[in-house]
């Protein structure tokens, strides 16, 4: 594979895509634009609505999206707990990208052919360039592993049980869903992620550009400037990967992808993320998708997400890991590898 630059936040800073629909401004980052509603999309087996989260942790009230199964409020459904997978979106987006781009089509379709059994699927929001980290005023992983799960809690009926929780995401979610999953393996049994922001772990090779673009939007604070050594490795995936424990992963199931044409590189970090992860013999699926670009314009939902999807559905259903993800992968459209830990 052809070495790229390694990037810290990479072009998603300096290219990173228009907002499809955006729920809430956030920061002032980019100047707000007009609020539109949602395009309709058709969907036979999920029940899709807007709510707000109150948040401490980032002292604000976000929007979310939250897809429910047909049929979640029937009287004979009143006692089940159901599954929840959180789906975090990648930067300058919005919890509604996911509804906007296709995500919501495929999770119907896979909801309806078996793939993944009825669940809660929530698209939170991580404002528009947190990288899901905590800052001093705003502790945006916090925002998902403590409040999101407790609004979940309070206001749905989900099950808290860890094999019946997911979180996945894209770009910069596809980081956090990572870190968050290698960091605090006790709350999720799965994680995927796709076109993911995973990097080399040496700072000091990043470029200066993307270094001063890490400043304008508030990540001194965070990793320091120039980017420090040790916050920048509790940020990444592939440093949490190398300096973890096996052990503290038992059972956590674990896919990711890219595409070799990423225009941000991205398939050079989470290719080292695979070798290590299969160093360490910790099972997970990777998959390189020749020829795919980056997220929702390269089409990775109808590439990808159903990989994802049925590796969570597997878990809900209490059945092991579908074996065909690696091997159908080696077809047309990509060509993968599993770590199975033997």
């Amino acid at each position: 594979m052809t070495a790229r630059p390694p990037l810290l936040l990479a072009a998603v800073l300096l290219a990173a895509p228009l907002l499809a629909v955006p729920l809430l401004a956030q920061g002032g980052e980019r100047p707000r634009r007009e609020r539109r509603e949602a395009p309709a999309v058709e969907l036979q087996h999920l029940d899709f609505r807007t709510t707000k989260l109150k948040s401490d942790a980032v002292k604000a009230e976000l929007d979310i999206g939250v897809y429910l199964p047909k049929g979640y409020d029937d009287p004979k459904n009143k006692d089940v707990k159901w599954p929840v997978a959180i789906w975090l979106h990648g930067m300058w987006e919005d919890p509604l990208r996911f509804h906007t781009r296709g995500g919501a089509a495929v999770l119907d379709r896979c909801i309806g052919d078996g793939t993944m059994p009825p669940c809660v699927f929530v698209a939170a929001n991580g404002g528009r360039t947190s990288m899901y980290v905590n800052r001093k005023d705003q502790r945006w992983e916090d925002l998902i592993t403590v409040d999101l799960l407790t609004f979940l809690g309070n206001n749905f009926r989900v099950s808290d049980k860890r094999e019946q929780r997911a979180i996945l995401g894209v770009s910069m979610g596809g980081m956090a869903a990572l870190r968050i999953a290698f960091s605090k393996p006790e709350l999720f049994g799965a994680v995927g992620a796709h076109s993911s922001a995973v990097f080399e772990e040496d700072p000091e090779k990043l470029p200066e550009r993307i270094r001063s673009v890490a400043s304008r939007i508030g990540l001194d604070e965070v990793f320091g400037n120039p980017i420090q050594k040790e916050p920048w490795q509790k940020a990444n995936p592939l440093c949490l990967a190398q300096a973890l424990d096996p052990k503290a992963l038992a059972g956590l199931r674990i896919y990711f992808d890219a595409g070799s044409d990423d225009r941000y590189g991205f398939a050079d970090g989470n290719a080292l993320l695979h070798k290590v992860l299969d160093e360490k013999k910790v099972p997970h699926t990777w998959r390189l998708i020749e020829g795919g670009g980056h997220s929702w314009g390269a089409g990775f939902q109808d590439q990808t997400l159903p990989y994802s999807f049925a590796m969570v559905g597997a878990m809900f259903a209490g059945k092991p890991a579908p074996a065909a993800a690696a091997k159908d992968a080696s077809t047309a459209d990509g060509k993968g590898a599993t770590g199975d830990g033997k």
